[in-house]
């Protein structure tokens, strides 16, 4: 069989050299030229094509294709016109594993990486070998051999994951939500909400599925899903009285955990639930939570000063994500959103925008949320800024004491930064470097 390896990120690069380590027949291609592929190239030892077009499929038996291919790339229409079969590296890793590990896999457009951590770091204060892979972490094949070893891998899987995978069959399948995001790679909503329901494909009535009681897409899974259903926020598995139960277990106070946020609650009964699953101890879920720090750039304060502190929630890359993030703070906020454009739509934020002070819209997609805004009755609030720098100095001018300046952008960040990861770090080094007289210190 001739495997085409098809986009030469990461991914790619290590779904490659999983298919040569066993001497299977690859091709790998990109749609792209350039010094930096031509090197990745000659450094894989594998027939490689750069600028490739649909020619490259000739005499091809299937494409494993990296997450950021959309599929109206020419190669990928033209596989699906075809007939080759097209998977993700993710569904390839799952392949070359075989049945020899217990999986749990989460997905979701909100908090899916923030659960994985949490997951992770119950399943080691419980003393059970993991590896975790996925979406914000490390490309599955790259870590096959980790993953084997220790026999329980946690997966983040993203909606371009699952567009190419069929029946996965996790031992646990966690969806936490689902809102339209990514509409610059999915044909349509309707189509993405396909995609995320894929995670609890080819589960059996031995596996656990996990869904939020206030997500309507898996809330109208739920009962027809085969195995064991845990609907978190619902019946004894939520928070009530400012403590967290699942199944009616008292696991943590919400004062004694060092993260905030209702969103951030759920997060930690859905990696609890499955912790559970893959024989977690319910000390080890309790200590985990307990030492859990949030990871960077998701609603973490990175300096104050005259009364007004400076989140940065770059993480937030959809409106659902700022909406999330605004219902958790009982300050005034002075909103900085936009960023490069995924066309989605603001309409979720609206409900919230009433605890802003001002709201900031820069970048690419700044004009059109503005517009959005001052259509939607909230022209007063508006502001239109240029970039990141100019949104950051004008909110230190317009917020007063007792203040959040938050950063929670509900786009991506291409159109400034390499990521996400990068924007939040810019986000902080302009907000300490404001002058004194606007009161930002570092933390």
């Amino acid at each position: 069989m001739k495997t085409l390896v098809y986009g030469l990120g990461e991914s790619g690069i290590a779904a490659t050299r999983a298919l040569l380590a066993r001497d299977s027949e690859v091709l790998a291609a990109d749609a792209n030229d350039g010094d930096r592929l031509r090197e990745t190239a000659a450094a894989l030892g594998a027939d490689v094509r750069l600028a490739a077009g649909p020619k490259v499929l000739d005499g091809v038996n299937r494409v494993v294709v990296s997450p950021g291919v959309r599929p109206s790339a020419p190669v990928l229409r033209a596989a699906e016109g075809a007939g080759v079969p097209v998977l993700s590296e993710v569904a390839l890793g799952l392949e070359l594993l075989g049945d020899e590990v217990r999986v749990a896999a989460v997905t979701g457009t909100n908090g899916k990486t923030t659960v994985v951590d949490m997951l992770g770091r119950v399943l080691e204060a419980s003393g059970i070998p993991h590896a975790v892979a996925g979406n914000s972490w490390r490309a599955l094949t790259g870590c096959l051999d980790e993953a084997r070893a220790a026999g329980v891998l946690v997966l983040e899987v993203s909606s371009f994951h699952l567009h190419y995978m069929s029946e996965p069959g996790f031992e646990v399948a966690t969806l936490l939500n689902a809102r339209p995001d990514h509409m610059d790679w999915h044909a349509s909503f309707a189509e993405y909400r396909r995609d995320k329901l894929r995670v609890f494909e080819g589960q059996r009535d031995t596996d656990l599925a996990l869904v939020a009681a206030d997500d309507p897409v898996g809330l109208d899974a739920a009962p027809h899903l085969p195995g064991e259903v845990l609907i978190v926020g619902e019946g004894d598995t939520a928070v009530r009285g400012g403590r967290l139960y699942l199944s009616g277990v008292e696991l943590a106070r919400v004062d004694e955990l060092s993260f905030a946020g209702t969103h951030n609650h759920a997060n930690a009964l859905f990696a609890a639930g499955a912790a559970l699953k893959l024989g977690a101890s319910a000390e080890g879920v309790r200590a985990a939570l307990m030492d859990y720090r949030l990871k960077p750039h998701r609603m973490e304060v990175v300096a104050e000063g005259g009364g007004v502190a400076y989140v940065d929630d770059s993480k937030a890359t959809n409106p659902a994500a700022v909406a999330a993030a605004l219902s958790g703070l009982e300050r005034p906020v002075v909103l900085i959103l936009g960023g490069s454009e995924k066309h989605t739509d603001f309409a979720e934020v609206l409900p919230y925008i009433g605890r802003c002070r001002a709201v900031l819209c820069q970048g690419e997609a700044g004009p059109r949320i503005a517009g959005f805004l001052e259509d939607a009755g909230h022209a007063g609030l508006v502001e239109r800024l240029v970039d990141l720098r100019s949104a950051v100095g004008r909110a230190a001018e317009v917020a007063h004491a007792g203040d959040v300046v938050l950063l929670s952008p509900g786009c991506a960040s291409f159109d400034q930064f390499a990521g996400y990861a990068q924007r939040g770090a810019e986000f902080a080094r302009l907000v300490r470097e404001l002058p004194a007289d606007r009161g930002a210190v570092r933390r």
